[in-house]
């Protein structure tokens, strides 16, 4: 049992070893779980959640009873997923940014979720030909499947275009790459789920 903790705990280190680690110990003020958020962050973060709070509008065709998480969608390229009030999917590296704020629904077993952007209400798809889309109402196209890999990290794969995998994936340039020129092994394809509401939800109660 010890030696088998110590080898998680080796393969853990092994992973998030060098400029991994390093990233993401400068961005570890994204969980609010920790204290030591700047007061900029916090107010970033809370007006998203606010946002959230009032504004929802799901369509229940498609997404009534599903486990929903907010979270950042950090990219291995070092670009948080952000989808903004024009319906533009893109990288940012502004961990404040409430436009990298989104909530992840499953809509069904398997994996299989709807990703939103929790302040511009829109959904992310992806076409035929492997394109990114915001759309405001959900179909098909929206639904991904969360993958998780062997590298502790996550990939989201369209689930309607199965012909070949097309995935969510960032450039180096924090742009997003066509779903036909993505991998499941490609670096540009893997994602952290980074929480970034609880701390945000217990001051919002605190100033009521």
């Amino acid at each position: 049992m010890i030696m088998r903790k110590w080898m998680q705990t080796w393969k853990l280190q092994r992973v998030f070893s060098g400029l991994y680690l390093h990233a993401l110990f400068l961005l570890g003020s994204v969980h609010l779980g920790s204290t030591d958020c700047s007061p900029e962050q916090l107010a970033a973060i809370m007006n998203c959640s606010k946002h959230e709070r009032h504004t929802r509008n799901y369509d229940y065709r498609y997404m009534e009873g599903g486990d929903v998480r907010i979270r950042q969608l950090f990219s291995r390229t070092q670009w948080f997923l952000s989808i903004d009030d024009g319906g533009n999917i893109t990288g940012t590296q502004d961990p404040t940014n409430c436009y990298s704020i989104l909530e992840i629904r499953t809509i069904s077993e398997g994996g299989i979720l709807a990703i939103k952007g929790v302040k511009s209400q829109y959904y992310i798809c992806m076409n035929k030909a492997g394109q990114l889309q915001a759309k405001r109402v959900h179909s098909d196209n929206c639904n991904f499947k969360e993958v998780f890999l062997e590298n502790y990290f996550n990939a989201y794969s369209s689930v309607k275009w199965t012909k070949k995998q097309m995935f969510i994936a960032l450039s180096q340039k924090g742009r997003p790459v066509r779903g036909k020129k993505t991998r499941r092994e490609h670096v540009a394809s893997h994602f952290i789920p980074m929480q970034c509401r609880e701390k945000a939800e217990g001051l919002e109660t605190q100033q009521i």
